[in-house]
């Protein structure tokens, strides 16, 4: 009798804790906010919503303080001649490369971008002590949990061709 054995590994970077992100690509200047600006920001409450990040397991958090990521973007200056902001989308990069991508207009001209937070605060639980950190909630979507990330690092905005 002949046995064969075969182990794959499909482990990625190590996802890791971030203490700040990066706004960075088609902007007039790089941005970085750290856990302290973030948690001076007006923040709201957000009761009984779902903070896992599959959609496979929900995960559901009784009170939630976080930021809007519209109010965040909304003080960057994009490099983008008039008109051209159609042709722009967002990508939303975890310490492990794991990435979401948003155009412009969803973010700035629909319900979707009203409901694109970043928790600085999970049932008591301050932002600086979350193993999560920094964490990414979309909560008007559908399916809730698919489009949530752990460990922003990096929004990078980008202009389609």
């Amino acid at each position: 009798m002949l046995v064969f054995s075969c182990q794959v590994s499909f482990a990625g970077p190590p996802l890791t804790p971030t203490q700040e992100f990066v706004i960075e690509g088609k902007v007039k200047s790089k941005k970085v906010v750290g856990l302290d600006e973030l948690k001076s920001m007006k923040s709201v409450l957000l009761e009984n919503i779902n903070t896992s990040c599959t959609p496979k397991a929900e995960e559901t958090s009784k009170q939630v303080k976080a930021v809007r990521i519209l109010s965040i973007l909304d003080s960057v200056v994009f490099d983008a001649p008039k008109g051209a902001l159609n042709a722009f989308y967002f990508k939303f990069v975890a310490s492990d490369g794991y990435t979401l991508v948003y155009s412009y207009n969803e973010i700035f001209n629909t319900e979707t971008g009203r409901n694109m937070y970043l928790v600085i605060e999970r049932e008591g639980v301050d932002i600086s002590a979350m193993e999560n950190r920094i964490l990414m909630l979309t909560t008007s979507d559908i399916k809730t949990g698919r489009r949530n990330m752990k460990c922003l690092a990096r929004i990078v905005v980008c202009q389609a061709e």
